[in-house]
């Protein structure tokens, strides 16, 4: 999942709408860890990019009938001033050549090839041309192409390369709650009321008489009574926050479709681009688990609603406003959970309130080939760490809830044979196609579903399966700990995409083919939600509801 994320990372400034992932040393430690074995080398990526970049000059060349050099500038003029200026500049370095290649007619696949961005001839993503029969150094030599050599991007711009975040870039006291929005932010954990002072942050257990400490917007004292709005209204209304641990779909990683959809592109989509490159092209504030944002906000970005547990407990008590954190990491598997664990902010030590606490790794376990795979056993003593370390340091009361690895053979089954937003002007790739381009390059996000052979998704479920029998063990032997129940949710993907009465396709993300739409997010957090009732780990709906809303309206925002 993280390799899509660089896939179109790379493709969106064309010209570099950003090439953050072309340079590997840019990656944490950490983040290394999360990757899949077969990330394929920055080489192999420049031929994705390349490819995808001259697609997209190609078609808008081809729509709006103008030559390359106008389309090229054309994609630019979509980008406010500071992007176009780098989206021209980055074009001229990169795309030397190209120009002329392009307007001939050969393919991208072709243009890449000649240019020496892409090495593997039989690696192709277009349908070839079957009139350009000659070997690649008689072209090279044609176009005096021969002695080319390829430009480092993050060599070149350097300010492109910037490091993927663990906590908040902006957290002034360190408590890793933040007031700036994306960039692990206020998007992915609730805000802070106070960044001066790190005993002030989302999910104290504080009585707040002279100011808000747990940014729940609940503060101050009842006159008559003496006691403080917390002690009378919150205090025994069995207050509880949301931690998500998990993926992109926890992550609710989402590539806008007119990012690649030449029919749809225009300064309209492309406006808030750098606040998607900064949230990791991530959606956490609209997510299952942690959403709390109206999705009509990011149109056209997103399409689809926008339902969550968090949200849900909001509304079923006042008093968990803003106790949300969201630690989905595009990539992450079960062998993360352990170090994702570390950035939870979360410890008994402390004033605390109790947590739903999600492992939600619904892929990734089950993406590269068998021989490079975590095996069940490896899975289960994952999880079964993953549960003690919670324990170890989550305050009593709280609750770790598994979600189990996806069967996604139906979903991806409904869209292999689609047409593809990137081949929508002349329907000539489909979804199935893009599977085997990065399959033969070696780069693909998900071997194991994202393939048009359909015996390898079948195998691919039985690997899943396997892992999922793990989940029963690991509940059964965590009945003794001290301070966390632990409980199985099962395969929830699965049971969204079983239920829906719609064509399946549209509970897939248009553009990587893979990820949850809006829409199938939405319904993951009801049924995540409805899951909780049937287990009975929900407490009673807050009867000072509608007090707090009168006294304190909505308490802050978000």
């Amino acid at each position: 999942m993280s390799r899509l994320y660089i896939f179109y990372k790379l493709l969106l400034f064309t010209a570099l709408l950003q090439l953050t992932v072309v340079c590997p040393s840019i990656h944490t430690a950490k983040a290394e860890a999360r990757e899949s074995k077969s990330l394929g080398s920055s080489d192999t990526w420049g031929c994705v990019l390349c490819t995808a970049v001259v697609a997209t000059v190609s078609q808008l060349g081809q729509l709006h009938q103008i030559p390359a050099k106008d389309a090229l500038g054309l994609f630019c003029s979509f980008f406010r001033s500071a992007e176009a200026v780098l989206c021209k500049t980055a074009s001229l370095i990169l795309l030397e050549g190209a120009l002329q290649l392009i307007d001939e007619g050969r393919t991208p696949d072709k243009v890449c090839q000649i240019m020496k961005y892409c090495d593997t001839e039989e690696c192709i993503l277009f349908p070839p041309d079957k009139n350009d029969t000659l070997p690649l150094h008689k072209l090279r030599s044609a176009y005096r192409l021969d002695g080319r050599k390829l430009v480092d991007a993050c060599r070149t711009f350097p300010t492109l390369c910037r490091p993927l975040f663990e906590d908040s870039a902006h957290d002034k006291d360190g408590d890793r709650f933040s007031t700036y929005p994306a960039k692990r932010g206020t998007d992915w954990r609730g805000r802070d009321c106070d960044d001066d002072d790190a005993r002030v942050y989302p999910g104290r257990n504080s009585t707040d008489s002279q100011r808000d400490e747990n940014c729940n917007g609940i503060y101050g004292v009842e006159e008559s009574s003496k006691k403080t709005y917390e002690e009378l209204w919150c205090s025994n209304s069995s207050p509880m926050g949301v931690i998500a641990v998990g993926d992109s779909a926890t992550a609710d990683f989402g590539i806008p479709l007119g990012y690649v959809s030449i029919l749809d592109l225009s300064s309209e989509v492309v406006a808030n681009i750098i606040p998607v490159l900064d949230n990791e092209i991530d959606w956490p504030m609209l997510s299952g688990l942690t959403g709390f944002a109206n999705s009509t906000r990011y149109e056209p970005d997103v399409d689809g609603p926008m339902a969550s547990v968090y949200s849900k407990l909001v509304e079923l008590n006042r008093c968990n406003h803003r106790d949300y954190q969201n630690l989905g990491h595009n990539g992450a598997r079960s062998g993360s959970i352990l170090s994702i664990l570390d950035s939870v902010a979360r410890n008994r030590s402390e004033s605390v309130k109790p947590a739903y606490v999600f492992f939600s790794m619904v892929g990734n376990d089950v993406c590269p080939r068998p021989q490079d795979a975590p095996t069940p056993l490896d899975y289960y003593h994952s999880l079964s760490e993953a549960v003690k370390k919670a324990d170890s340091f989550l305050p009593p009361g709280s609750h770790v809830l598994i979600v189990s690895l996806v069967d996604a053979r139906a979903a991806i089954g409904s869209i292999v044979n689609r047409i593809h937003p990137i081949g929508t002007l002349n329907s000539d790739v489909t979804y199935g196609n893009l599977y085997d381009y990065l399959n033969c390059l070696q780069v693909s996000p998900c071997w194991g579903w994202l393939n048009s052979n359909e015996s390898v998704r079948n195998e691919t479920w039985e690997r899943a399966s396997a892992m999922n029998a793990m989940i029963s063990r690991v509940v059964d032997e965590s009945t003794d700990l001290e301070n966390i129940k632990v409980h199985a949710l099962g395969d929830v993907i699965g049971e969204v995409v079983s239920s829906f009465e719609g064509p399946l396709w549209k509970l897939v993300n248009p553009v990587d083919g893979f990820h949850p739409s809006q829409i199938a997010t939405a319904l993951m957090g009801a049924r995540v939600f409805a899951k909780m009732q049937d287990l009975g780990i929900l407490p009673t709906e807050n009867p000072f509801n509608g007090d707090i809303q009168r006294r304190f309206g909505d308490q802050g925002g978000y």
